[in-house]
């Protein structure tokens, strides 16, 4: 055999032991995952979304209060009564109406209610026509009123002209005017308040009177 010969035949073996020994070292290679990658186990976990943690929800402070002890003629002049609101005369403060479909809430829903069940003073006056217009008076710690006052920015609308903190609504043709002369609430209800200004003669004197007692701040 001539030499090319060999050299070709020992080149063959070569090639044979090379592609031998190369062949259990793929095997084991492709039997295992590469470094780092995710098996089913742990893509499936993955892949589920974290639950969602619930936000806590503010619980509102109890509202604290004082018996208001003030007759409604301090709160509105009845001599002025007239020209604030022609034919309007004292009569009875009617029982608080609810605010919702519970009737058995309608004391803590309803703010004419609320200011009963503190121990707030109601006033009422009426005309020929039964339009009626409602008043209350209550008296709250400082957080109470901030939880109320914070309420009504949610809920109503400002009303820079009472000389205090106010709002003002119309709900279910009521339209109601709620202010804050602290430490006190006030809130002025009638169906013949259309807009803020047509509760505030009523509203200024009864600011006017109540910062007369010295207790307002």
């Amino acid at each position: 055999m001539t030499s090319t010969n060999h050299r070709f035949l020992r080149g063959l073996a070569l090639t044979a032991v090379v592609g031998a020994a190369a062949l259990p070292l793929a095997a084991c290679t492709s039997a295992a995952p590469p470094t780092g990658a995710p098996t089913s186990e742990s893509s499936a976990a993955a892949s589920a979304d974290p639950a969602p943690e619930e936000s806590p929800t503010a619980t509102p402070p109890t509202l604290v209060s004082t018996p208001v002890d003030l007759d409604c003629a301090s709160l509105v002049d009845p001599a002025s009564l007239s020209a604030l609101y022609p034919g309007l005369t004292a009569a009875e403060a009617p029982e608080p109406a609810a605010d919702d479909a519970d009737a058995a809430d309608s004391a803590t829903t309803s703010p004419l209610g609320r200011i009963a069940t503190a121990d707030g003073t109601l006033c009422a006056w009426t005309d020929a026509a039964g339009e009626t217009i409602t008043l209350g008076v209550a008296q709250y710690d400082d957080a109470g009123l901030t939880s109320l006052a914070n309420d009504l920015v949610a809920s109503s609308n400002s009303v820079p002209t009472y000389g205090v903190e106010g709002y003002f609504d119309i709900e279910r043709g009521v339209g109601r005017a709620e202010l804050f002369p602290l430490p006190y609430d006030v809130v002025i209800e009638s169906t013949a308040f259309v807009e803020p200004g047509s509760a505030e003669p009523m509203a200024a004197q009864v600011v006017a009177a109540l910062q007369a007692t010295g207790a307002t701040g």
